[in-house]
């Protein structure tokens, strides 16, 4: 009985903990973006141009100013892609209209 219970409360605990947040994000030789959570899990030849994407304050390091423009163009992009997916239904109406 004391087996099972500590099996179920460890799978508890594997399943909320869940992975921890990627830190570091950079573009590999072939153009593919990947997120890390350390600077030295990034390959050397990569690691000067990692962007921190984790959180900032107290304890944490600030984002600076490339990295903030970067932060904000990819939520800008993010809210364009999310307005677009809204907008597919009313395109495909429209085109079904304008259609002879």
């Amino acid at each position: 009985m004391r087996f099972v219970i500590a099996m179920v409360i460890s799978a508890g605990i594997v399943l909320v903990a869940g992975q921890v947040d990627a830190q570091y994000r950079y573009t590999n030789d072939k153009g593919v973006s990947k997120v890390t959570q350390y600077k030295l899990d990034v390959p050397a030849p990569h690691r000067d141009a990692a962007v921190w994407i984790g959180p900032t304050g107290i304890g944490k390091p600030a984002l600076s100013e490339e990295q903030r423009q970067v932060r904000q163009r990819d939520a800008a992009y993010r809210r364009i892609g999310k307005a677009y997916l809204r907008l597919a239904p009313y395109k495909k109406v429209e085109a079904a209209a304008t259609r002879p």
